[in-house]
């Protein structure tokens, strides 16, 4: 196993990162990855692994997707660790996602993932401190304000009259 980590921190030093993924799938060690990949090829190497996930049978595909998300959220990937989650189906990991970031705009940005991706996820005080934010936040989540939101743009790029096909295609 020596030899392998050796190896694994060579291929990631040299971007030969599917070498190193393959050469962990093989060992079985797919958390030597997490230790190994730096901020300049983490990105790569987690596309790596969402694309092997269609080929690994069984379990193994979540594990994979596992080692994807704590890759993305040691580099603070955010959204990206957060789609990760969805697919898992884990709250666990979406709740972990809203604890490790500070941002608050980034958090609105997580509920509107939410949002799209039909979760009924709830926010607590843990995730986000404010209770206006956090009430905001879930009405977010919940859509609740999804047609005053889509009655805004058409406001902003004037289609709220309705137009006929002379004003469309004029001859």
């Amino acid at each position: 196993m020596e030899l392998v980590q050796q190896i694994v921190a060579f291929h990631m030093r040299h971007n030969a990162e599917p070498e190193a993924v393959d050469l962990v799938m093989e060992v079985e060690d797919l958390d030597l990855l997490v230790e190994h990949v730096d901020k300049t090829n983490f990105k790569s190497t987690c596309l790596y692994l969402i694309s092997l996930v269609r080929l690994v049978p069984g379990p193994d595909d979540m594990l994979v997707l596992d080692i994807a998300f704590m890759i993305n959220l040691k580099f603070e990937e955010y959204p990206n660790a957060l789609l990760i989650a969805l697919f898992l189906d884990n709250k666990e990991y979406v709740k972990q996602v809203f604890t490790s970031c500070d941002d608050l705009l980034r958090k609105k940005q997580f509920c509107y993932i939410l949002a799209q991706h039909g979760s009924n996820f709830e926010l607590n005080d843990e995730m986000v401190s404010e209770d206006e934010e956090r009430e905001a936040m879930q009405d977010i989540i919940n859509n609740a304000k999804l047609s005053e939101g889509y009655l805004t743009l058409a406001r902003d790029i004037e289609v709220m009259e309705v137009k006929t096909p002379e004003n469309i295609y004029k001859f």
